[in-house]
């Protein structure tokens, strides 16, 4: 719970709250973990869990949305990238996924460098509920299409 206590990360999120309470964590492992794809970033030698990754289904059986966050301490070293890829991956290789959304704060575009890299394209803005702030923001969308 400390990263989604760090107000500097769940800020740039749309569905964490704030302050992010034992309430919270238990409704993320009841109702989020069963119903998504959901995958815990962690450091290949400690293990130690750095941040989240996953995929939301859309009601188009061939569509969901990526949605990930770290820890401050790891920003700017690519593990949201490689955390991504291989959750695009999956959802491409596993679960025949022909399109994937994702979205960023305006305010954060580290996490538009980091959907960039991934290939997605901007395909519009829209406004996008943030939690713990409580109200909307201004937000890019994107997509990645995939080919073939």
């Amino acid at each position: 719970m400390a990263i989604v206590g760090d107000w500097e990360v769940v800020r740039r999120l749309a569905r964490v709250p704030h302050p992010y309470r034992e309430t919270d964590a238990h409704f993320f492992l009841n109702n989020v973990v069963p119903n998504e794809w959901v995958w815990a970033i962690t450091l290949r030698e400690s293990r130690e869990v750095v941040g989240m990754v996953g995929l939301t289904p859309e009601a188009d059986p061939d569509t969901a949305e990526l949605g990930y966050y770290v820890a401050r301490d790891h920003w700017g070293n690519g593990i949201a990238t490689e955390a991504a890829l291989s959750v695009i991956h999956y959802g491409i290789e596993s679960l025949g996924l022909r399109r994937i959304r994702s979205g960023h704060f305006v305010d954060n575009p580290a996490s538009g460098r980091v959907l960039s890299k991934l290939g997605f394209v901007e395909i519009g803005r829209s406004e996008r509920p943030c939690l713990a702030i409580g109200s909307t923001l201004p937000s890019v969308e994107v997509h990645l299409e995939v080919s073939g």
